[in-house]
C-alpha cells in the first residue's frame, strides 16, 4: 500500500479548524495589511522551544524589538502537539503566524496540508549553501523548513563515578548487570541497577531497532515493524530485565530519579535532560550508543532537526521581512549563542567547525551520538506509527504478549491508523 496521498480533514476536524481559526485568530496574521506609515511590521512566530531554548529566544527578541523600530517579533510558545494543530487549522483558513518553529517530523503533516510555503527560489541559495544538509527540510524534494539546531536524540550518559569507561558493545552492556547492579542492604531487591531508560515508550526503543537492522517504514511512507530485526531488538530488552541489568519496571520519571541519585550506573536520554543531572551533582559524561558485534550496526536513535517554515499565506509585501527575520533566527551569529548557551548542535557548516565546539565536553560528545543517528522521517505517516507501536509494545513489556505478536500487532494497528487518516 502506497500512502503518498491526499490527507483526510473529517467533518469534526474541519469544523474544528474553524472553531480555532475563529476564536484564537480572527483579526490577526498573514492576511492583514500593510501597517500605518510610522508602525513597525508585525512578525508573528509561533515556536515550542523548551524553557532554555524559550529564555534565550525570548531575550534575543526583545533586543531586536529595542534595537530598531521597523519591525516587531511577536512570540507565542505553544506545546508540540497543540501548536501543530492550531497551526494547521489557522494556515488552512488564511490565518496564523509568519513563522512556526518545531522539530521535523511536524513537516510532513504541513506539506501534506499544504501549510507551509516551499522555499526553494525564495531564500537566497548562497545562504542555504552554509547549510550542511541535515538543516534544511525538505517534503517531497520541495525545501519547507530551515533548521537552527539538529538534535533530539537518545544517547547513553553515564556516571563517571560508578563506570569511568562506557561499554561499546551490546554484549558488553548487557554484561556489567552482573556487577553495577546490586542488593546493597541485603533485602533481596536491587538497589542499583547497571541501565535504566525508559523502555516502555517507543521512542526509547528505536535505537535497539536499527542496532538489529529494523527500522520503522519505507521510503513510501509503509510500515515495517512486523520484522526478525523488529523481534531480536524487543527480545534484547526483555533479555535486559530478565538479566535484572534495567529495573523490573520503569517510567521516564522514575529512570530519571534513579539515575539522579546515584542509584544507576548508566541511562539513555536526551539533551533536554543532561543539564538537570549537573545540577544533581552527578559527574556524568556522554557516549555513543553501543553497537551489535555481529552486524556492525550502532544502536542508532532518531535524531531531529529543529527548523522554522514559512506559512504559505504571508503577503508579498510582507515576505521579504519575513525571510530576513528567519535569517537572523538561523545564522551563524545565533547558532553559535544556541551552541555556547544551550550546547545546541549547530547546522550551519561554518559553526560546527568553529571553536565554539571545542569549548563544551559534552557538545562535542553529543555530536559523536548525531555520526550514529538516523534522521526522523518526515512523512506524514510517522505521527500514525508512532501511536500504532504504543499499545502493542506495552503489551509486550507487560507479558501479554510475545515479541513476535508483539511486532505484528505493530504493523497490523500502524496499516489501519494510515488507512484510515490517508485516502488512495
Amino acid at each position: 500500500m502506497t500512502c503518498r496521498s491526499a490527507f483526510r480533514l473529517s467533518p469534526v476536524t474541519r469544523l474544528a479548524a474553524g472553531v480555532v481559526t475563529l476564536v484564537f485568530l480572527a483579526g490577526c496574521g498573514p492576511g492583514d495589511g500593510p501597517p500605518r506609515e510610522g508602525q513597525p511590521v508585525v512578525v508573528r512566530v509561533w515556536h515550542q522551544k523548551d524553557a532554555a531554548e524559550r529564555a534565550l529566544l525570548e531575550r534575543w527578541a526583545a533586543e531586536y524589538n529595542a534595537r530598531q523600530d521597523t519591525v516587531q517579533l511577536d512570540l507565542l510558545y505553544k506545546e508540540t502537539e497543540e501548536l501543530r494543530n492550531h497551526y494547521v487549522f489557522a494556515a488552512i483558513g488564511g490565518r496564523g503566524p509568519d513563522l512556526i518553529y518545531g522539530p521535523a517530523d511536524n513537516v510532513g503533516t504541513l506539506g501534506v496540508t499544504e501549510t507551509v510555503m516551499p522555499l526553494d527560489g525564495v531564500v537566497d541559495p548562497a545562504y542555504l549553501a552554509g547549510f550542511d544538509d541535515d538543516g534544511l527540510l525538505r517534503y517531497e524534494g520541495r525545501l519547507v523548513g530551515v533548521a537552527d539546531q539538529i538534535g533530539n536524540h537518545l544517547t547513553l550518559v553515564y556516571n563517571t563515578a560508578l563506570l569511568p569507561s562506557p561499554p561499546t558493545t551490546l554484549d558488553s552492556l548487557a554484561a556489567l548487570g552482573a556487577t553495577l547492579t546490586r542488593d546493597t542492604d541485603g533485602d533481596g531487591r536491587a538497589d542499583q541497577y547497571a541501565l535504566t531508560w525508559n523502555y516502555t515508550e517507543p521512542f526509547f526503543f528505536i535505537p535497539f531497532l536499527t542496532a538489529y537492522g529494523g527500522w520503522v517504514m519505507d521510503d513510501e511512507g509503509n510500515p515495517t515493524l512486523d520484522t526478525p530485526e523488529t523481534v531480536r531488538a524487543i527480545e534484547y530488552v526483555l533479555e535486559l530485565r530478565r538479566a535484572g541489568t534495567i529495573p523490573p519496571t520503569t517510567d521516564y520519571e522514575t529512570a530519571n530519579t534513579l539515575f539522579r541519585e546515584g542509584a544507576s550506573a548508566m541511562i539513555i536520554n536526551g539533551p533536554w535532560s543532561w543539564a538537570g543531572y549537573g545540577d544533581a551533582g552527578v559527574d556524568y559524561a556522554l557516549a555513543p550508543l553501543p553497537r551489535d558485534p555481529a552486524t556492525g550496526r550502532y544502536a542508532q536513535p532518531m535524531a531531529a532537526a529543529k527548523a522554522y517554515s514559512v506559512n504559505p499565506g504571508v503577503p508579498a509585501w510582507k515576505l521579504p521581512t519575513v525571510l530576513g527575520v528567519l535569517r537572523l533566527l538561523t545564522d551563524d551569529a545565533m547558532q553559535t549563542q544556541m551552541a555556547r548557551e544551550l550546547a545546541a548542535i549547530p547546522v550551519r557548516t561554518a559553526v560546527r567547525t568553529s571553536p565554539v565546539m571545542d569549548e563544551n565536553p559534552i557538545l562535542r560528545q553529543s555530536l559523536a551520538q548525531i555520526a550514529h543517528s538516523r534522521p526522523m522521517p518526515t512523512a506524514p505517516q510517522m505521527r500514525q506509527i508512532w501511536d500504532a507501536m504504543r499499545g502493542p509494545y506495552q503489551l509486550v513489556m507487560n507479558g501479554e504478549v510475545s515479541a513476535a505478536e508483539g511486532a505484528r500487532l505493530m504493523q497490523q494497528e500502524a496499516e489501519k491508523r494510515i488507512a484510515d487518516t490517508f485516502l488512495e
